[in-house]
């Protein structure tokens, strides 16, 4: 046995042995070809998860994760098949997630509008998400009734206007089928729970002789319990919002359904609306009775005029 040949069967046992698999790394890649200057918004279709050799794996180069290149803009053509490198991507800013106006429509702007748990759909709305937008408002009104005519000294007569005072409200959808681009919350307070430092302001100088100052506002304040929802709107939407907002008009979305696209007719609703067509009941009001005097017709005997009851309430003192 120590003095048996051993090169074959050296060799033989070598030859059995398989190759040292290289280790792989999951990457995305391009599914088709991504020009330059494609904002992605959506992976499917576009983008797919692959393997690499770790030979051609760079970890601050590679993407590895999906979301990762979300709401993304490509800076570089990508070829399909070829992994998608950070260098080739950049965060796209709000002017590039605004769609293109389609055919025969006007092109959208980005409009802000600040909601809360109620008129934001109690922060259930993502960017991407289309919703609709309803205005409520109410409406002092007067109505003049002309009144009896009644005379005044010298023969003249003077016709009296009675006032009567109102509060109407109406309520309807004033935007359809609009996009969210953009949801913009309040930071989030700090870790020991106290809610950050404001930073420091210099106070303001003083305006010059002749310089208009503008009042100070609020409106830029974001508080918590409020957020703002960036929409895509046209010019016309985008002065009736603001018409609406200026006047303190009251502004609610509702969250549409996904896919949902179709344009409903309504009329609103009114006070009118609601009694006629939904059979709101109206409430009651004193009658107010009025008892005739007594007629002098011929050959009918007056009756004896009876006066009425007067009712007075007693009050007693328990205390004594």
């Amino acid at each position: 046995m120590f003095y048996a040949p051993t090169e074959g069967i050296l060799a033989s046992s070598s030859a059995q042995l398989p190759p040292t698999a290289e280790p792989t790394f999951s990457v995305v890649k391009a599914d088709i070809d991504i020009p330059e200057g494609t904002v992605i918004t959506a992976t499917e279709g576009l983008l797919t998860l692959g393997d690499v050799p770790a030979s051609q794996f760079a970890e601050d180069l590679n993407v590895v994760s999906m979301e990762d290149v979300r709401n993304m803009i490509v800076t570089t053509p990508i070829k399909a098949g070829e992994a998608v490198r950070k260098d080739a991507l950049r965060k796209a800013g709000l002017a590039q997630k605004i769609p293109a106006p389609k055919e025969g429509e006007a092109p959208v702007k980005a409009f802000p509008l600040q909601v809360n748990s109620l008129s934001g759909v109690a922060d259930l709305v993502q960017p991407g998400d289309f919703v609709d937008v309803v205005a409520s408002f109410n409406l002092d009104v007067i109505t003049l009734h002309p009144g009896a005519p009644q005379p005044q000294d010298g023969g003249a007569t003077i016709n009296p206007v009675n006032e009567h005072a109102t509060n109407e409200g109406t309520s309807k959808v004033l935007l359809q089928d609009v996009e969210v681009l953009d949801i913009i919350k309040p930071a989030p307070p700090a870790e020991d729970g106290a809610s950050p430092a404001p930073e420091a302001t210099p106070p303001p100088s003083a305006p010059a002789e002749g310089e208009n100052v503008p009042p100070t506002s609020l409106a830029n304040t974001l508080n918590n319990g409020n957020w703002i929802i960036v929409i895509a709107v046209s010019n016309q939407e985008a002065e009736v919002l603001r018409f609406a907002l200026d006047r303190g008009i009251g502004i609610t979305t509702m969250l549409r359904r996904a896919g949902d696209h179709t344009t409903e007719r309504s009329v609103g609703a009114t006070m009118r609306i609601l009694v006629d067509n939904y059979g709101m009941p109206m409430p009651s009001f004193p009658q107010v009775v009025q008892q005739p005097g007594p007629s002098q017709v011929q050959n009918v005997p007056a009756m004896p005029q009876v006066s009425n009851e007067t009712f007075t309430p007693s009050v007693s003192n328990n205390n004594q």
